[in-house]
């Protein structure tokens, strides 16, 4: 059965893609520059509800146009999406139905934040793939993997911290 998704759904949709490409673009120089987007902390956001992956993968699809243009914002956005689904499914097969107790969700939350975390920082090998396959020297594909992984992981750090503790204060499984 095909899920139909509510106004509020979709405007919470377009309120993390919104937040995504402010979270970016804000802090341009870190985000293109070094490669370090704390708007990628939003990735958590996918643990609290699946809708989310959509906003995520929406932002990422319009900002990456400022990086490598259409090439980034298929292949970028896809690997967010695949990612991000992959992570969840992983997450429920390892995590299945804790109960609503705040104790019991907050005992297993760092390692679904860890699983997120890990997932996401993999992927950057699709983007490192698509940097040599748009004309970067092989000989550099390890380095650039090395320094994607890095500004991604900290990137992870950061935002998800942010989010853990908006998450302390707003109910985002709603």
């Amino acid at each position: 059965m095909k899920k139909r998704y509510t106004t509020n759904d979709l405007t919470r949709i377009a309120l993390v893609a919104a937040c995504y490409i402010v979270l970016t673009l804000i802090i341009s120089p870190l985000s293109f520059g070094l490669g370090i987007r704390i708007s990628e902390g939003l990735n958590f956001l996918a643990l609290y509800n699946k809708r989310y992956i959509l906003g995520v993968t929406l932002g990422v699809f319009i900002v990456n146009y400022f990086s490598y243009g259409i090439w980034d914002m298929i292949i970028g956005s896809l690997t967010s999406f695949i990612f991000l689904h992959l992570a969840c499914s992983i997450i429920e097969k390892l995590f299945p139905l804790i109960d609503s107790k705040k104790d019991e969700i907050n005992k297993s939350l760092f390692f679904k934040y860890l699983i997120i975390g890990l997932s996401m920082t993999i992927s950057m090998v699709n983007i490192a793939l698509l940097v040599v396959f748009l004309g970067a020297p092989w000989e550099t594909f390890i380095t650039r993997l090395v320094s994607m992984m890095v500004s991604e992981g900290l990137s992870l750090l950061a935002g998800g911290i942010i989010i853990y503790f908006i998450s302390e204060r707003i109910d985002l499984r709603r």
